[in-house]
């Protein structure tokens, strides 16, 4: 078996930026922030923060955050208003989006690097902060004080492991570990392995409070998350409330067959093969299969997207199950251009048509009374069984595929203004031949579905 130093050091060649690469990023963004400043016409101060502010980013990923800080005594309009007029400002000439946080700032491209520009406000501690970003310089502030060099390459590791096992960042598409959280798990534990070997112990609602600022039992009650990472910074705050229990419990598994078998492939992924045609049709051909595809909403920014896309998965699973039909599984996927897909695998397509109703204990006379009452013309019964009134009914909805295509169309009235015009604009229930069609002639999608299909953990086969 292959050390573990040995194998990090070979990943750790491939993932750290070069010396020309760094020194390419600090140029840039040392004009950037002086163009930001002119800009801001004097009256903000300007920070480069994130992960290449404080050395810990990966080669490649040419993600710079530019905040803008503004005096506390501007009004939440005032600022809102300035800081998207800075960033449109900065972007002119190159592609730019405007996407929101807990406000809304401009994020772009430049020369091929991706940029944001996030106004917030200029404040003394977090305890008077305006805004969730205004953290953000604390967190700078604090990470440049504690993070020693190796560690930063510690960090490295750490993000390209989460990021080879599919369980990393923030975003709503992910719901997994947070850049930051990164950074505050090698300060706690020292260096990558020893993150690894504690991260395979962790626990359901594992605590970690690096400057010991609240007890656990109290972070556990007022957090209640599967994992509480407290912020150094802000004692109200935990940084990895974006981790979703199966994001958390992913981590744990992956840490666990690590160990057991260290690998590169956990940090670089392992090409996944996608299924034949042949192979894909035998599970598309399984009864309760059903794919809803529409289009992409225009003008959506993409984790706004996700998170709705997310919500109407659930909201079509809560549909389902109220008219009886058993739900296995469920997810949803997005290409963020053109196509937007949510998949059910149902026990079965159709039910039976006639559905059992029992009712009131015959003793019960005004419960009796209503119940004969609502089912006055059953398909059969009113009759008494082990004490109570039975009918049979027939349902109206037994069979997914129109019941589902009914549901769009109420569904296009219903959700936010950009996922009703997308419905409008094109939706349609796939099941069996259709789906293998679309399956066929879509790569990205070919690409998840194969994988949703498997239903296996990849890092499972290394």
């Amino acid at each position: 078996m292959i050390k573990i130093k040995q194998l990090l050091a070979k990943v750790l060649e491939k993932i750290k930026p070069s010396k020309k690469e760094i020194l390419e990023e600090e140029i840039f963004s040392r004009k950037l922030i002086e163009k930001v400043r002119k800009t801001g016409r004097g009256q903000v101060e300007v920070l480069l923060a994130g992960s290449l502010a404080r050395g810990t980013h990966l080669k490649g990923d040419r993600d710079i955050d530019i905040f803008v800080l503004f005096p506390e005594d501007y009004s939440r309009k005032e600022f809102e208003r300035e800081g998207l007029r800075i960033g449109k400002a900065v972007f002119r000439g190159h592609k730019w989006e405007k996407a929101y946080s807990e406000h809304p700032y401009i994020r772009g491209e430049i020369s091929g690097f991706k940029v944001d520009i996030v106004p917030s406000y200029k404040i003394t501690g977090t305890e008077s902060k305006k805004s969730a970003v205004d953290r953000s310089p604390f967190h700078n502030a604090y990470l440049q004080k504690k993070l020693s060099e190796k560690q930063k390459d510690e960090v490295r590791l750490l993000r390209q492991f989460l990021k080879g096992v599919k369980a990393y960042g923030a975003e709503l598409k992910t719901s997994s570990v947070p850049g930051y959280v990164t950074e505050l798990l090698i300060l706690n534990y020292g260096d990558f392995e020893s993150t690894i070997k504690a991260v395979a112990k962790w626990e359901k609602e594992e605590v970690i409070d690096i400057e010991k600022q609240l007890a656990e039992d109290y972070a556990r009650k007022t957090f209640g998350a599967p994992l509480i990472v407290v912020d150094p910074v802000d004692k109200n705050r935990n940084v990895a409330a974006a981790l979703s229990l199966n994001q958390f419990s992913r981590v744990i598994a992956a840490a666990r067959a690590f160990l057991k078998k260290p690998s590169t492939n956990f940090f670089f992924g392992k090409k996944a093969k996608t299924l034949t045609a042949a192979q894909a049709k035998k599970f598309i051909e399984k009864e309760g299969l059903i794919v809803i595809e529409f289009s992409y909403p225009a003008k959506t920014v993409s984790d706004v997207f996700w998170g709705q896309l997310k919500r109407m998965r659930k909201k079509i699973v809560n549909e389902l199950e109220r008219k009886e039909f058993a739900v296995l599984r469920s997810s949803e996927w997005t290409d963020e251009k053109m196509h937007a897909v949510i998949v059910f695998d149902l026990k079965s397509n159709k039910l039976e048509r006639a559905a059992k109703r029992v009712g009131p204990e015959v003793t019960n006379e005004p419960h009796s009374e209503r119940f004969l009452k609502f089912h006055k013309n059953p398909l059969s019964g009113p009759r008494i069984e082990h004490g109570r009134w039975v009918v049979e009914i027939e349902r109206k909805h037994w069979v997914a595929t129109i019941f589902l295509k009914e549901l769009l169309k109420k569904l296009s009235q219903t959700e936010k203004a950009n996922i009703a015009r997308a419905l409008k604009k094109r939706s349609g229930v796939m099941a069996d031949p259709k789906v293998l069609a679309f399956y066929n002639k879509n790569k990205a999608f070919k690409e998840w579905f194969s994988s949703y299909l498997k239903g296996k953990e990849e890092f499972g086969e290394y």
